[in-house]
């Protein structure tokens, strides 16, 4: 029997007094890409958190692969976020001082890769997504759009074996959705990752292995 590579256990977990999730069972198998829509306010964006380790639950288990991750030390954990996630923020976090080739390249100075296997990686990595001509623009530079494919561009830039996205096509223009879809749809960069997006695009909803209704209770 195949082993989720991400797997939830009996997941509570609550914000200011509020309850977001109360009894969360969720298994994702690898190659899967999940596609999560809700209501605002439902957890989309904590769930996805909760995944990754940035956010702790008040009780239950999350294993990704054969990991524990609610029991590891926060060094550990993250050791293991880098190594295994690809992570999209819905507000792009690129340095915006830095050009898109420094930006991609900081991941892979973090994992203690050497100067000249970075450059080559980061070209490799740019060249796929049609990047290479940009590598050289300002982060401060981009147009939201291109924010958003840069920071896709990074997510992958360490071959991660799970990219977790938050709204990725939300408020963008209808080519660059165009192009983050065709990257979902399986582009040779993406063969086998497990994708897990957040959205309420159902373009994305419609390429989507599953669809899962995130709420409070979910048995998955």
């Amino acid at each position: 029997m195949q082993i989720p590579i991400i797997k939830l256990l009996d997941i509570t977990m609550s914000y200011e007094n509020n309850t977001i999730f109360s009894n969360v069972n969720l298994e994702i198998q690898s190659g899967e890409i999940i596609a999560a829509k809700g209501t605002i306010g439902s957890g989309k964006t904590t769930l996805l958190n909760l995944i990754c380790g940035i956010m702790k639950p008040d009780s239950g288990r999350i294993y990704i692969d054969k990991y524990d991750i609610t029991k590891l030390s926060p060094d550990k954990l993250s050791t293991l976020r880098a190594k295994i996630f690809g992570i999209v923020p819905q507000k792009s976090n690129l340095v915006p001082e830095l050009s898109i080739s420094q930006n991609l390249e900081l991941p892979l100075m973090f994992s203690g890769i050497d100067k000249n296997k970075r450059q080559s990686i980061v070209d490799q990595t740019l060249d796929k997504l049609g990047l290479i001509s940009l590598s050289d623009r300002l982060a401060g530079t981009l147009s939201v759009g291109e924010s958003e494919i840069v920071s896709i561009a990074r997510s992958m830039v360490n071959d991660p074996p799970i990219l977790l996205m938050d709204e990725p096509t939300e408020g963008l223009d209808p080519i660059i959705s165009e192009m983050i879809l065709s990257l979902i749809r399986g582009d040779s960069i993406m063969n086998q990752k497990t994708v897990f997006i957040t959205t309420h695009d159902e373009r994305i909803l419609n390429i989507a292995n599953r669809v899962i209704q995130v709420k409070e209770n979910m048995n998955l």
